[in-house]
């Protein structure tokens, strides 16, 4: 009996030696990972709060090479460069580009740039029915509008839908089963990351060429209504109204234009993916961008107007339609949020909708008080 006794004792820390020294495997055969925001299910192990999964699946995933060395027992990974990876991009993304041409209107503000009244630039393929999105400069002053697709196949289109303010205008032509591009997301846009713009620079037989650069500046304004994205990405005359794409193939901006100049280089601008969007779903939904205001005018401070960092508020100098507001009034923000140039407060108004009551905060001769407005429509 005291034997029995003894040989359970001895088994039972035989086990606890055996989890203390080796820990507790889970096996989750279907977890989901994602790299880049890419989903993958691969096979995992969890083992102290720690995820194991097999190396080769995950180097794959990043576009990199891997390598076991048997004899000596050595793992080589070797990681792709953005050169190896910009002609995959291209080839995904070259057929959703396309080329714009189109005689000019008589009186159109840019005869003089085009001696044979023959304009051209670039579009995206957003929807497989046909609908490109392209610049409003581009198109609206075209009295016949062609869009070549990227095998070479001519189309002509109709302006469906124009916003100057952002300058985003989409066409439309008889085509079905088209590539639509994919877009992107604006917290990805950033300073320093790798993007590629594609277009149709100087000649129309330069269709779909591309140029590598980088992000170089966000939030800017160059008297634009709206922020822009600042890229070194060579852009150049036809390049307008192209996609500015990041290294996972997806647009985050259409390309608008650029400062041009001797000893001036690598400045171009293209409108931000949340732009396009806000004019896409109102597109969608109303047949144009419908915007909110105030029913006043405002001034910026000669701050802003320079382009440096302030904290003054708008100026109104001017009511329109609007009982809580007066001349004078400074504008300090909008539901909680700062507002201090022109560009700020129409940023801001793209969240809202004519109808919608906003909460105000303004300084009216020093004193700073809250006010409740309901949003007029801006019409153009």
């Amino acid at each position: 009996m005291f034997k029995k006794i003894k040989l359970v004792i001895k088994s039972i820390f035989v086990i606890l030696m055996f989890l203390l020294i080796y820990p507790v495997f889970t096996y989750c055969e279907y977890s989901k990972i994602l790299i880049d925001d890419n989903p993958i299910n691969i096979e995992t192990i969890i083992s102290n709060e720690k995820v194991y999964v097999p190396i080769d699946t995950i180097s794959k995933a990043l576009g990199a090479e891997i390598q076991y060395d048997q004899v000596q027992n050595i793992v080589i990974i070797k990681s792709k460069d953005n050169d190896e990876l910009l002609p995959k991009i291209l080839e995904a993304v070259s057929p959703s580009v396309i080329g714009v041409i189109g005689s000019l209107k008589d009186g159109s503000e840019y005869s003089d740039k085009y001696k044979d009244q023959i304009a051209h630039g670039t579009g995206v393929i957003v929807k497989s029915n046909g609908e490109i999105l392209t610049n409003t400069h581009v198109v609206k002053d075209m009295e016949r509008i062609v869009v070549v697709l990227s095998d070479g196949s001519g189309y002509e289109a109709k302006l469906k839908y124009s916003d100057e303010d952002t300058d985003l205008a989409l066409i439309k032509i008889e085509k079905e089963g088209l590539q639509p591009v994919k877009f992107g997301k604006q917290e990805d846009i950033i300073i320093g990351k790798t993007v590629i713009a594609i277009g149709t620079p100087v000649s129309f037989s330069l269709r779909n060429s591309a140029s590598k650069g980088i992000v170089s500046g966000i939030n800017r304004v160059i008297g634009s209504t709206y922020r822009l994205i600042q890229t070194d990405a060579a852009i150049n005359p036809g390049n307008s109204g192209g996609p500015l794409v990041n290294l996972k193939g997806e647009v985050i901006g259409i390309n608008s234009n650029k400062y041009a100049g001797v000893g001036i280089e690598g400045l171009g601008f293209s409108i931000p993916v949340d732009t396009i969007n806000f004019v896409l779903n109102h597109f969608e939904k109303y047949g144009k961008v419908k915007r909110s205001t105030l029913g006043v005018l405002y001034e910026e401070d000669w701050a802003a107007k320079m382009g440096l960092p302030t904290n003054n508020g708008l100026k109104v100098i001017r009511v329109e339609k609007n009982e809580q507001l007066k001349e004078g009034d400074v504008l300090r923000s909008i539901n909680g949020s700062s507002i201090n140039t022109i560009v700020d407060i129409n940023e801001k108004m793209k969240k809202y909708l004519p109808g919608d009551n906003v909460d105000l905060k303004i300084e009216r001769k020093g004193i700073v008080q809250c006010v409740n407005c309901i949003l007029g429509e801006k019409y153009q």
